[in-house]
């Protein structure tokens, strides 16, 4: 064994009995796999969860101590990765702050910016909403209206934000604003991070077909954000926003829960008679089984390559729609998967169904999945043109 991997497997060692530890003892009352599927009741122990993992030494590996980060190897965030999945930690919180807020603040902040924000993000002691969509401009995101005017010291904004997940509970949002409207649309946005406790914000829940209100709509009127909150140049929001997209849709250690939620669809299976025998028997349903497997192994090695690439310093750019769009459509046949072996009790919901409903929550849910950080159209496109290099189809043409 070299020296590094002996370094890595007593950093595994040390991690796994860190877990066995100080895994909270509520949580195994949940069925939760991911911080959307947590109970509103349970965010604040979310958040403390968060803090203690922060506190520990085990949040954001990879980044510089200066910032909160511990300056590891992405070998530890994979190891970091597998250990909470074996151990069935519960998910941070502030997940859309601590992979989409603070890549954009570490590559185009100044220094004051990520003093003041990124470890406070690591933490959980702020909550990051994301201000992206609008409700004219969602995969046409660079169609966004909602303005921000440079008056003195401030902007003013004005303007409203959809589909802002955590939008209730967030302490901050970074927000796309128009800067200069009289420009090519993608050249006059700016990336500004404006405080949710401004006046002059009204934040109201949307109901979703979970019947969860993790999403809202963010009205902002007249509201005077301080200029140094500008991340960049005033007019580099869109370079931002694409840096930010690319790590959103990336590799994503956070799948490999996917191979124990195959191993609970095979448990059931083996439990559920149809026919007089077990469903797991079942030809058709083995190799639907069997194929989702195999999806998932060769997604994992898809995540773990690109893990290394960025380890090596090598950008994804457009492949990381790929695994965008395979991710995003597999964990949707994987829940259809789970409940169709359910038979009829499927047809239940939350606290009346098996696992208190969960997988009907998930197979629900997964239709968003599909959509944000670029719907499943936005990829293939992205693919075909980025990657394959096809031609775009001409209007009008044949």
């Amino acid at each position: 064994m070299t020296e590094e991997a002996s370094e890595i497997a007593a950093w595994r060692a040390d991690l796994r009995r860190w877990l066995e530890a100080n895994v909270p003892a509520w949580w195994q009352e949940e069925f939760a796999a991911t911080p959307f599927e947590v109970p509103e009741r349970r965010f604040e122990d979310i958040r403390a969860w968060q803090r203690t993992l922060f506190e520990a030494g085990y949040m954001a590996l990879t980044l510089p101590s200066e910032y909160g980060g511990q300056g590891l190897t992405a070998e530890h965030e994979r190891v970091r990765a597998e250990e909470l999945v074996r151990a069935g930690a519960p998910p941070i919180v502030n997940e859309v702050g601590v992979k989409l807020c603070v890549p954009a603040l570490l590559a185009f902040g100044t220094e004051e910016q990520k003093q003041r924000y990124v470890r406070n993000i690591l933490s959980a002691r702020e909550i990051w909403c994301q201000g992206y969509s609008e409700p004219g401009a969602g995969s046409d995101l660079a169609s966004l209206q909602t303005r921000a005017v440079r008056d003195g010291d401030a902007y003013v904004v004005n303007g409203t934000k959809i589909w802002t997940t955590y939008g209730m509970q967030g302490d901050w949002i970074f927000c796309l604003v128009r800067t200069d409207p009289n420009v090519r649309k993608q050249a006059g946005i700016g990336f500004l991070l404006i405080d949710m406790k401004t006046p002059g914000i009204d934040v109201r829940p949307i109901v979703n077909v979970t019947t969860d209100v993790d999403f809202c709509q963010v009205f902002f009127e007249d509201v005077r954000v301080p200029v140094e909150n500008m991340v960049g140049h005033p007019t580099q929001g869109w370079e931002i926003a694409n840096h930010v997209l690319a790590h959103e849709r990336g590799p994503n250690l956070a799948m490999l829960r996917y191979g124990d939620f195959l191993e609970q669809i095979a448990q059931r299976a083996r439990a559920t008679t149809r026919a007089g025998r077990p469903l797991a028997e079942d030809p058709m349903f083995r190799q639907r089984w069997a194929q989702c497997r195999i999806e998932f192994e060769v997604l994992k090695q898809q995540v773990l390559q690109a893990v290394d690439e960025a380890r090596a310093g090598r950008k994804a750019g457009p492949a990381s729609s790929l695994l965008k769009l395979q991710t995003s459509e597999f964990d949707q046949r994987l829940s259809r998967l789970a409940n169709e072996a359910q038979g009829l009790a499927s047809q239940l919901w939350l606290e009346d169904g098996i696992d208190r409903g969960i997988w009907q929550w998930r197979e629900l849910w997964s239709r968003a999945y599909t959509i944000f950080a670029g719907s499943s159209e936005i990829q293939r496109n992205i693919i075909a043109e980025r990657i394959l290099g096809l031609p775009r189809h001409a209007k009008g043409g044949k």
